[in-house]
Parts: C-alpha cells; structure tokens; sequence
C-alpha cells in the first residue's frame, strides 16, 4: 500500500488571525504522519481561508482532531473598560485621602 504525501498550503495572508490560526494549523500538520488526517487539515484551513467557516469553529474542529479540550485555542473577545480623565484622578484622590488617614 502506497502513502499518499500530502503537501502543507501556504497562503500569502497577512491577517493576524489568520496567521495565528495558520501557525496552529503548521504545528498540528508537522505533529501528525497520518494522511487523512493532514488531508483534513487542510481542508480546514483551506475553509478559513475562503471564510466558508469561523475562527471559533475552526478552533473547535481543529481542538477535535487531537480529542483535547478545546479551552486551550478558545478564540474570544475581551472588553477594555476605562474611566474618563476626571473620574480617575477623583477615584485615585479618594483612594490617597483614605490611606493617607488610615495610617
């Protein structure tokens, strides 16, 4: 029975998430010598690449070829919260009034 080669894509993306998926999907292929699983692989990130699906599927599905939880490339989005100028300083004042009676 002959092995198939089954060759790595490349893509001339630049996108950051691309890429990071791209860098999980070159581990992932180097990692594995089966070849159905390499042909699945690229057609996963074949698919990401076509936005025929999403980062978070694509996290998810590749999470499954090793059967390893899929916390570890979980793709979120975190929110930045501020305070204007004038409420920090107001809160920080607070804050030094506080400690500064406390001693």
């Amino acid at each position: 029975m002959a092995e198939e080669n089954i060759d790595k894509l490349t893509f001339e993306k630049e996108d950051f998430k691309f890429v990071t998926a791209y860098n999980v999907y070159s581990s992932r292929f180097e990692e594995t010598d089966d070849p159905g699983e390499q042909a699945y692989l690229n057609e996963l990130i074949s698919k990401l690449e076509s936005e025929e699906i999403e980062y978070p599927s694509f996290y998810k599905l590749i999470a499954e070829t090793d059967g390893e939880s899929d916390r570890r490339y979980q793709y979120h989005r975190v929110r930045i919260e501020g305070s204007r100028k004038f409420a920090y300083r107001r809160s920080q004042q607070k804050k030094d009034r506080i400690k500064r009676h406390k001693r």
